[in-house]
């Protein structure tokens, strides 16, 4: 275990003067104004991918420092496609927090609200693999797999499927990397929530015929947390599920006001365009997802080295688009979302229009970064994993938008009979 760094990695605040309490350091935890959660520093799997991880779940006066700062973050102005209704309903009031409850991790968080917050912060949400690389450790060794006591206890108390609100951070041993309550207090949110799901079914991955499952039934702890995640929706609250954060490196920039677009008031809380991520499409020219207001959008998201589902996805888009009638394809706006950041660069994706007939007066490809690609396909519903080789497994959806980004229909699956996506985008157009 020589080539793991477990030492706690010394964090200073953001706010100039302040120093982070840590749990570890004190005999009892302690609050500090604004603070953020110190982190530990980590080698994944000893391959050189180092990562920094929270040294334990954020707390409800930390997101309350956050959603201070942030308003539209609060309890009465969330938006539903960010969060369902019971979003901080434990909280007394938009920004009132009980003070017995303030140093407890926070829950009712949906994966979007945890992503704002880890983004404000400078950080992120942790991967599947770094949860479960740190997870995994006992108190005592990195692997605490075949400590059978260890096992029970967290199956245990995985198994009770308690929806009660949990105690006090930092009151449990930490495990080998010095880091608290990775079970026994709360379940936690990752990044990569839309991973795959088991095969079969309508929501079954494949690309290239090959399903994709990130479900193991023959590690009975991780098939619970897998069953879990594979079963929320990005804007799913619960009171037993909450997040902490990872990074790659600390960011001395971090913890000031995000204000929401202006432009993005005026829409329906249930519009996806409410996402304010950064795109570019296949000439270059940097989007928002706003600019397809006031159109009817039909989107996919496809890559563009695929050779099985997205060339099949494009031909069932161009079989609907025939089905259209012409005095409606004007307002029609036929959208594809590229899940491939790295190599569908905007002259790839021109290339990819072109060597597929389509006509760029009526459809749009766009390019974004991880963290717009993985928004977007949360708000779609569209699961993705990635492999070794670049290449993705991937869910198959048509979604139909309306003119403000509400999804009015969405087809699942290759080749599947098209006449209610005609039908809606239609009805869409006509009104």
């Amino acid at each position: 275990m020589s080539n793991l760094l477990h030492r706690p990695v010394t964090a200073v605040l953001c706010t100039v003067g302040l120093i982070l309490a840590s749990c570890s350091a004190v005999q009892e935890p302690q609050l500090v104004d604004a603070n953020l959660t110190p982190m530990i520093g980590l080698m994944l799997n000893g391959d050189g991918a180092n990562f920094l991880f929270e040294e334990h779940s954020v707390t409800n006066k930390q997101f309350l420092s956050f959603v201070e700062l942030n308003p539209h973050w609060a309890r009465s102005e969330i938006v539903r496609t960010f969060a369902d209704r019971n979003y901080l309903s434990h909280w007394q009031d938009d920004f009132e927090v009980l003070p017995e409850s303030l140093n407890c991790p926070v829950t009712n968080v949906s994966w979007f609200a945890a992503r704002a917050y880890a983004a404000w912060a400078g950080r992120r949400l942790p991967t599947k693999e770094e949860w479960e690389y740190v997870g995994m450790a006992s108190a005592t060794a990195a692997d605490g797999r075949e400590e059978r006591d260890y096992q029970q206890f967290v199956l245990d108390w995985y198994s009770k499927n308690t929806e009660s609100l949990p105690g006090e951070i930092c009151q449990n041993v930490q495990n080998y990397y010095q880091v608290y309550d990775m079970h026994g207090l709360i379940w936690e949110l990752i990044d990569d929530i839309n991973g795959p799901v088991s095969s079969g079914g309508s929501k079954a991955l494949f690309c290239g015929n090959v399903p994709a499952s990130n479900i193991d039934p023959n590690d009975q702890v991780k098939f619970l947390r897998d069953s879990l995640r594979n079963s929320l929706s990005a804007s799913a609250t619960y009171p037993n599920l909450g997040f902490r954060c990872a990074a790659d490196e600390y960011v001395a920039d971090c913890c000031a006001a995000v204000p929401q677009a202006a432009e993005l008031s005026s829409l329906p809380d249930t519009s996806i365009y409410l996402l304010d991520t950064k795109w570019q499409d296949q000439t270059g020219a940097d989007r928002s997802l706003n600019d397809f207001s006031d159109e009817v959008v039909v989107a996919a998201m496809i890559f563009t080295h695929c050779e099985y589902a997205c060339p099949r996805i494009v031909i069932d888009l161009q079989e609907i688009e025939k089905q259209i009638p012409v005095e409606q394809l004007d307002k029609v706006r036929w959208l594809l979302i590229s899940m491939d950041s790295v190599r569908d660069t905007p002259e790839v994706l021109q290339d990819y229009a072109e060597s597929n007939n389509l006509d760029t007066s009526r459809w749009t490809l766009l390019h974004g970064d991880d963290f717009a690609v993985r928004g977007i396909a949360a708000a779609l519903g569209v699961r993705y994993k990635k492999d070794s080789n670049g290449n993705f497994a991937h869910s198959n959806i048509i979604t139909t938008l309306d003119t403000e980004g509400r999804i009015a229909h969405q087809l699942l699956g290759l080749g599947a009979e098209s006449s209610p996506s005609v039908a809606a985008i239609k009805a869409e157009c006509a009104k």
